[in-house]
C-alpha cells in the first residue's frame, strides 16, 4: 500500500459543532480551522489560491471552505498509485507560558498562520475510511499533553505532526521530551519540520536546526524511549542556496549512527520550486532509501513548468493526473526512487486500518 504521509487540511475559518470531538477540544474553544489574516494576505496563499483555481476575491468563510474542500477532493480522492492519504491537524501556537494568542494579524506578531483540530481532521478521516488517515497535532506546551496523546491514539492517529519553527516548540523542553517518551510508550511517529520553512512565518529561527533533534533523541535512544521520528522534506532548505547543514546532518545520521533506530525522513516538497534540484540529490544517496517514506506537503505546488523541462517527454504522462499528489509518486517512480520509499509508510505507521473498522470515539 502507497500511503501519502504528509497532507495539510486547513479550513479558513470552519465550525463543525456537530461532530465527536476530543475532550481538549471543546466547541466552545473556538473554530475547527482558520488561516490567519496575516497569512490570507501573503503573496504565496495569494499565489496558491490562483493555482488551486480559488478566487482570490473569496473571504475567510464558507463559500471559501466549500471552494477548500472541493481542491482536497479533487487532488486526494483521484485514482493513482497512492492509496492512503494521512490529513494533518495542526495545533494551535502556543507560547512559553503554554498561553494560545489570537490568529496574528501582522507579520510581527506571534501566533498560528493556520489552525485545524484534531476532531475536524478525525471527522473527515471517519467520512472517508478508504481514503484517509488521520494524523494528529499536540502541542508539547498544552496543558495535559501527554493525555491529550493517548486519546488522539486511542482515536485513530497514525502520527504527531510538529513545525517547531512556526508553533514554538522547544524539542529539548521537558514537556516535548515527556511528549516523545509518551509517543515511544504507544509507538506513534512523530513527524517533524527541520530547516527551513517556506509557507507558515518562521517566528523561532533557534529551532530550525536539526541537531537539536539528534541530541534528545540520542538521549532518548540510551534510555530506550526513542519513538519513530520522521523528519520532514528530508530537512532540507528553502532554496538550493539556502543553508544545507540540517540536510547534510540528517543524511549523514540516517545511515550512520541512527541506522539502525526508527530515525526516518519524508521526501514531501522535493517536487516545490525551491527545493526540486534536492529530488535529484537525494536520489543520488540511494543509501538512503531505506529510511525515507513518501510524502507530498499538499497542496504546495509541484514546479510543472520547470519539471517538464527536466523530464521531457514522460512528464506529459505523469501530468495527465488532475492530482498533484498523485502525479509526485508517479514522478518519484520515473526519477528513480527505490520502491521500498513508496511503501515504507505502510510498515511503520500504526492505526492503518482503524477507520475501516469505523469506530467510534465517546461522545463529548
Amino acid at each position: 500500500m502507497i500511503i501519502d504521509l504528509h497532507c495539510h487540511y486547513t479550513l479558513s475559518a470552519a465550525r463543525r459543532p456537530d461532530i465527536e470531538r476530543f475532550s481538549f477540544e471543546p466547541h466552545s474553544a473556538g473554530p475547527d480551522s482558520f488561516i490567519a489574516p496575516r497569512a490570507m494576505r501573503q503573496l504565496s496563499f495569494r499565489g496558491l489560491r490562483r493555482l488551486l483555481k480559488i478566487s482570490p476575491r473569496l473571504p475567510a468563510g464558507d463559500e471559501l471552505d466549500a471552494a477548500l474542500n472541493s481542491v482536497y477532493d479533487r487532488h486526494l480522492l483521484a485514482d493513482g498509485p497512492i492509496e492512503r492519504s494521512v490529513l494533518l491537524a495542526f495545533d494551535h501556537y502556543h507560547t512559553d507560558a503554554g498561553l494560545r494568542p489570537p490568529p496574528p494579524q501582522s507579520r510581527f506578531a506571534r501566533g498560528g498562520d493556520i489552525y485545524t483540530s484534531n476532531s475536524l481532521v478525525r471527522d473527515a478521516c471517519c467520512r472517508r475510511p478508504e481514503r484517509f488517515l488521520f494524523g494528529a497535532s499536540v502541542h508539547p506546551y498544552r496543558e495535559n499533553a501527554c493525555d491529550c496523546i493517548r486519546e488522539v491514539f486511542a482515536g485513530g492517529a497514525c502520527l504527531l505532526k510538529w513545525l517547531p519553527l512556526h508553533q514554538n516548540i522547544n524539542i529539548r523542553d521537558p514537556r516535548s521530551i515527556a511528549v516523545l517518551r509518551t509517543c515511544a510508550e504507544l509507538g506513534l511517529p512523530v513527524l517533524a519540520h527541520y530547516g527551513e520553512e517556506f509557507t507558515l512565518q518562521t517566528q523561532h529561527r533557534g529551532y530550525e536546526y536539526v541537531i537539536d533533534a539528534l541530541d534528545v533523541l540520542r538521549a532518548l535512544r540510551r534510555e530506550h524511549s526513542m519513538p519513530p521520528f520522521i523528519v520532514a522534506h528530508v530537512a532540507t532548505p528553502v532554496t538550493p542556496f539556502g543553508d544545507d547543514a540540517s540536510w547534510r546532518m540528517l543524511c549523514d545520521a540516517l545511515v550512520g549512527e541512527f541506522a539502525d533506530t526508527p530515525l526516518y525522513a519524508d521526501i514531501s516538497a522535493l517536487a516545490a520550486w525551491g527545493k526540486l534540484p534536492y529530488l535529484w540529490r537525494v536520489v543520488d544517496r540511494p543509501e538512503v532509501h531505506g529510511k525515507l517514506l513518501f510524502g507530498s506537503d499538499f497542496p504546495v505546488p509541484l514546479a510543472d513548468p520547470l519539471l517538464r523541462l527536466m523530464v521531457g517527454p514522460p512528464w506529459r504522462r505523469i501530468a495527465e493526473s488532475p492530482s498533484w499528489p498523485q502525479r509526485f509518486a508517479a514522478l518519484c517512480r520515473h526519477v528513480g526512487y527505490n520502491e521500498i520509499v513508496l511503501h515504507r509508510a505502510a510498515e511503520l505507521l500504526p492505526n492503518v486500518g482503524y477507520f475501516s473498522r469505523s469506530a467510534p470515539i465517546a461522545a463529548r
